[in-house]
């Protein structure tokens, strides 16, 4: 694909009120707007996204918790990227495309949708579905980790470390640098970038449990 011909760089607009005291804190907003910088030729901007909490979050300040996923550490077996993030009760994962090492170019694309579509028309199909393995989704903790939404819905209620690898979870460390642990997702390694949990065995509890609660 080609470039975007706008910066991708947004904005936030909040409705944080006054608390019914009328004190100097403020409420956190449920709900807010990103706005892009650019604008179009009526001086509006040409995208914007509403944003909502869900249920579950904790307001961002309860549990939290990011990883990525190493390539070529341990047994990486696909080498491709992998993230993984924890807000509260609620997770979001991406998995990165499977390359076959086949695939051919459409330098005359100008997006993903005119790329599938080129490659379709040429009769190429492992192209397509190269550019379509890429997985992300959402799901909850305390459904025992179970997606609710994905970009492949035959995810769909599936534990997600059966859809990141398969086979058992462990953390490897000790101590509190969360930066110096590493989780084993059956064959492939994930570094820890962001942790409100502050040991290793913790993790690997929260991470194996079918229930949040149970912790």
């Amino acid at each position: 694909g080609k470039p975007r011909p706008r910066p991708n760089k947004w904005y936030i607009e909040s409705n944080n009120n006054d608390d019914d005291n009328n004190s100097n804190t403020t409420v956190p907003s449920n709900i807010w707007k990103e706005w892009s910088y650019a604008i179009d030729k009526h001086a509006q901007s040409y995208y914007f996204e509403t944003w909502q909490r869900l249920k579950g979050d904790e307001n961002g300040k309860g549990l939290c918790l990011a990883m990525t996923k190493k390539k070529g550490g341990h047994d990486d077996g696909d080498g491709n990227d992998g993230i993984l993030v924890v807000v509260g009760d609620h997770f979001n994962y991406i998995l990165g495309r499977h390359w076959t090492g086949v695939e051919l170019a459409y330098p005359d694309a100008n997006n993903l949708v005119e790329l599938v579509d080129s490659s379709i028309g040429n009769g190429d199909r492992e192209t397509a579905i190269s550019y379509l393995s890429l997985d992300g989704g959402h799901g909850t903790i305390s459904s025992g980790w179970k997606i609710d939404c994905s970009t492949q819905s035959w995810n769909h209620g599936r534990n997600v470390f059966d859809r990141i690898r398969g086979g058992k979870v462990h953390v490897l460390g000790s101590g509190t640098d969360f930066f110096s642990w590493e989780v084993i997702i059956g064959g492939t390694s994930w570094d820890v970038h962001e942790s409100s949990i502050s040991s290793p065995a913790a993790l690997e509890r929260l991470l194996t449990v079918n229930n949040r609660s149970h912790l």
